[in-house]
């Protein structure tokens, strides 16, 4: 375990290599928790692999894309491709960003940043 000067409370806990190509993720345990850290539009983001939903492995699900709204009616635009991570049981959305379902801002899952240092990366948890 690296401890982060930055913050006395935080630690940093090491993943790997920054090595995952986009699109790709890496599931691990970290104490009690499982956490999916991934690689997408040239970020690093970690979430928690629990669906608030009903409990499925969350990070085992899609990463995809969304309708974003438009000024005209009945239109929309795709967007954010590969920032939305979608459940494998029941299909509820999530932002990688922020970790807010889609349709509900109040239900999220955790997030956690991902540091990267010198080709290897780490969860401040």
């Amino acid at each position: 375990m690296i401890t982060d000067s930055s913050t006395e409370t935080s630690r940093l806990v090491p993943v790997g290599a920054a090595d995952l190509a986009d699109g790709e993720r890496r599931i691990l345990q970290v104490g009690s928790q499982s956490i999916g850290v991934f690689y997408s539009d040239g970020r690093y983001f970690a979430v928690r692999n629990y669906c608030p939903h009903e409990g499925a492995e969350l990070c085992k699900g899609k990463l995809t894309g969304t309708n974003l709204p438009t000024d005209t009616p009945s239109t929309y635009e795709w967007g954010r491709e590969g920032l939305i991570l979608r459940c494998p049981w029941h299909q509820w959305e999530f932002d990688l960003e922020t970790g807010r379902h889609l349709a509900n801002s109040a239900c999220r899952v955790r997030t956690y940043p991902v540091i990267e240092r010198e080709g290897s990366l780490f969860l401040e948890i």
